[in-house]
């Protein structure tokens, strides 16, 4: 076990990433996004010349460990990636190489120590050296020369210092019922114990919640003056606010899910703000994990991609009119809308037909590559200038027969 000391403040709080996660505003971000990414399906690829088919995740992106879920496992990941700036996963392989197992390590026991070609790193884990092909490493942001990625609760750990301070000043607040806190003024010259005893009983009477607000009464002359700085005046609601918004820029969450009193500016609908969500906070840290497993991971021109339409999905009424323009389109079919739906495919391979626009008629080999229909039989050509050839010979030859011989009676 690692002790979790924080640096001190300037606003006198010391902060510690454990007491980080005390501030609200820091809670709701960390577990927003570790909860968002968690909960996202990952799917399997393999990378072809022309298309790129799906295929069965391995067993270790299913079940990563024998004692942990696959949300348990990536949330544990992303707490890492959101507190410390690094994810360091220790890789179980079988005697031929395979991924096996994964296992999140503490990233505050992992050493990164660059090899000594500077091209390269290795890891010193429990006093034991690794490589990356025994750890898995996943850095957020990091600077040019400095391999380890830098933590987002010790960059802003003044703004989490200022916020802490400002809480706990509220809490003593109304836990010390400071509304009466003053000065009181004797007109005499009482001795130390009997200022002591006076200061004593009015502490008695008027500290603490449940005696905010009441009935003072001072005797022997003294007075009381008033002293005490409303919240309002000291700006203690806007402090608080602003250390709110302040959280939220540094995990680039939207102000208006931190705090309910800002409108948000990136369009009314939830659909919306949800997309913008997914593009500015959840797709930075998606595609780190994306290439990180891909990469070190997955033999050959395999790669994995988190499936968003889970956090993309559309009313009821939108989902089937996108699904119609696909189908219609011939780029979705039945099986796929099935499954993005969670039902049944249609029995006997039914589903799996893909149609096109015109008429909707089933798309085959045909279809795409129709066979060119049958030439027409050409007839015989025909004489333009004597098209009753046949018929102009056989009377040229009956009138050759009666010509010179005078009418057919006069041969008797």
């Amino acid at each position: 076990m690692f002790r979790d000391i924080g640096a001190r403040t300037y606003s006198g709080k010391q902060v510690s990433r454990r007491d980080s996660l005390s501030f609200p505003a820091v809670f709701y971000c960390v577990s927003l996004i570790a909860d968002s990414v968690a909960s996202l399906p990952i799917d399997t690829f393999v990378a072809g010349k022309e298309t790129n088919r799906r295929m069965n995740n391995p067993p270790w992106l299913v079940i990563p460990n024998p004692y942990m879920t696959r949300y348990d496992f990536w949330h544990r990941v992303m707490i890492s990636l959101l507190m410390d700036g690094n994810a360091f996963i220790a890789t179980i392989r079988d005697s031929g190489g395979s991924v096996t197992y994964l296992y999140p390590l503490d990233p505050r026991a992992v050493v990164i120590e660059p090899t000594p070609n500077g091209q390269e790193v290795r890891f010193l884990y429990n006093g034991e050296r690794y490589d990356r092909s025994e750890i898995l490493w996943i850095p957020a942001f990091t600077e040019p020369g400095h391999p380890r990625g830098l933590s987002p609760l010790e960059l802003a750990r003044q703004a989490v210092g200022l916020g802490l301070t400002a809480e706990e000043y509220g809490a003593r607040f109304f836990g010390q019922g400071s509304a009466m806190t003053g000065i009181i003024q004797h007109p005499g010259n009482p001795s130390k114990d009997q200022a002591l005893m006076l200061r004593d009983m009015f502490r008695k009477q008027h500290s603490g919640i449940k005696n905010s607000h009441s009935l003072g009464i001072l005797t022997g002359g003294a007075t009381w003056q008033s002293i005490t700085v409303t919240p309002e005046q000291s700006q203690f609601l806007e402090t608080r606010r602003f250390q709110k918004s302040e959280i939220a820029l540094i995990y680039r969450v939207p102000a208006n899910q931190v705090d309910p009193t800002v409108t948000s500016s990136w369009g009314s609908g939830v659909e919306e703000q949800n997309k913008w969500f997914i593009d500015q906070t959840l797709s930075p840290w998606l595609i780190r994990i994306e290439q990180a497993i891909s990469t070190y991971l997955l033999p050959g021109n395999r790669y994995i991609k988190y499936n968003l339409d889970a956090r993309l999905r559309a009313k009821t009424n939108e989902r089937y009119q996108a699904y119609a323009i696909g189908i219609q389109n011939g780029f979705m079919n039945a099986d796929r809308v099935a499954q993005l739906e969670d039902w049944e495919p249609i029995p006997n391979d039914l589903g799996k037909q893909y149609y096109r626009p015109a008429n909707l008629t089933p798309i085959t080999e045909e279809t795409i590559k129709p066979t060119p229909p049958p030439v027409p039989a050409v007839p015989p050509p025909v004489d333009e200038q004597n098209p009753d050839d046949g018929e102009e010979d056989d009377t040229s030859n009956a009138q050759d027969d009666t010509s010179g011989n005078g009418k057919p009676g006069d041969e008797q």
